[in-house]
């Protein structure tokens, strides 16, 4: 098993973290590998990427400084929560039914999304947020200005402090229904990119723009909506679902736990629970049956690996190997998951199960970079070169794939 790089010994920075501030996803080699390009410094260790990705980062975050907060209390469509400060959003694959004349209740359709879910749902403004508290926090780091920390704060606070648009810490009303249920517990995995403002929330917790209170606000949001997870109707049937939501509830609620300084309960998360769903979901061969049994299984065995592989990497970085991890009768294996997988990058028509969108080779690039380098094998690490090279990767995949020593 590969050795994470450190980066006050490679790049001599010092971000000066107590030990409940540590990073979870963001790696602090890439960080540096950034700091330092982005500081005019030559170094030919430093992936060329690393410049583009940083100039990129503060022109990201240019764009946004002085832009309104990102708030779920504009939605109109409130079709289940008269709450506007409840998050909504209505099930992706659920149609009118051509047989009632309403269309009510709406009928399952396995991968056909409908375009009413992007429309009438929250989930866009909650990724935006995320998206522009990232640049912002990162642009801190970077350029040691305050007023990106200062715009992060606001963005932040405008979405889960501020009482008049502030949203309220559960997921009750998402993926809801029309004429069915006003929430169901497939709506959590709406908010799994939650897990990527705890670096954030790291990245600025030194600046004067973001205040105890505000720590303590933020704190007492992620505590509530732990609470929540972990004992809501809603949280509950997530919790049980046999596939990726599954999985993916584990990783979210690992770092929505972390954020609310709960960090030995992320660990038991993480280091127990966690790899249970791995030997469930994994055979011995390393197939993923309940996504392959999908109608976009290519889709959701890579979506449910990337989601597991960001797991391992928050795992990696409270002390927990989830890399090596390997159940009874040889279940469980990310290694053997995506071995699985990497054939049918180079030829897709041989894929046996079904597909009806088509076939990317994007998708299975977070899992390809993440194994390229904790495993010694050499068809992932091929495959990796060629269908995921790491200057593709988008800009929190990237700096969230660990590097080797």
């Amino acid at each position: 098993m590969f050795r994470f790089a450190c980066l006050v010994s490679l790049w001599g920075l010092c971000l000066n973290l107590q030990a409940a501030e540590k990073l979870l996803l963001m790696q602090e080699a890439r960080l540096g590998q950034l700091k330092s390009t982005y500081d005019g410094k030559e170094d030919p260790s430093i992936p060329p990427e690393a410049k583009a990705m940083a100039v990129k980062i503060v022109k990201e975050a240019d764009k946004r400084v002085g832009k309104p907060v990102i708030t779920i209390t504009e939605n109109e469509n409130l079709q289940a929560s008269k709450d506007p400060h409840d998050y909504f959003s209505t099930a992706r694959y659920y149609w009118p039914d051509p047989s009632k004349p309403d269309g009510l209740p709406y009928i399952r359709k396995d991968g056909e999304t409908n375009p009413e879910h992007g429309e009438v749902s929250d989930e866009r403004k909650l990724n935006d947020m995320i998206h522009a508290v990232e640049y912002l926090s990162l642009a801190y780091f970077l350029a040691g200005q305050e007023r990106y920390a200062k715009e992060a704060g606001r963005f932040l606070r405008g979405f889960f402090l501020d009482p008049m648009t502030r949203m309220n810490p559960n997921m009750n009303y998402s993926q809801s229904v029309p004429g069915g249920a006003e929430g169901r517990g497939s709506g959590v995995i709406d908010s799994r990119e939650f897990m990527r403002i705890a670096d954030c929330l790291v990245l600025i917790s030194k600046s004067s723009s973001w205040s105890d209170q505000d720590r303590s606000a933020m704190k007492a949001w992620w505590t509530e909506y732990a609470q929540w997870l972990q004992t809501s109707k809603i949280g509950l049937q997530e919790k049980k679902a046999p596939n990726n939501h599954g999985a993916a509830y584990d990783v979210q609620l690992s770092a929505v736990l972390v954020m609310a300084e709960k960090v030995e309960d992320a660990k038991k998360v993480l280091g127990e629970s966690l790899p249970a769903r791995l030997d469930a979901h994994i055979t011995p061969e390393g197939t993923q049956p309940r996504e392959l049994a999908r109608t976009k299984s290519w889709s959701y065995s890579c979506f449910n690996l990337k989601n597991i592989c960001k797991g391992a990497v928050m795992a990696q970085s409270l002390g927990i190997d989830l890399w090596s991890h390997e159940g009874e009768g040889g279940r469980g294996s990310l290694r053997k998951a995506m071995l699985y997988l990497v054939p049918f990058l180079k030829n897709p028509g041989s894929w046996p199960e079904k597909q009806i969108t088509k076939f990317d080779s994007k998708e299975a690039r977070v899992w390809l970079n993440d194994g390229a380098v904790v495993y010694e094998d050499e068809a992932i690490r091929n495959a990796q070169k060629e269908f995921a090279p790491m200057e593709k990767a988008d800009v929190s995949d990237w700096i969230s794939t660990p590097i080797r020593k």
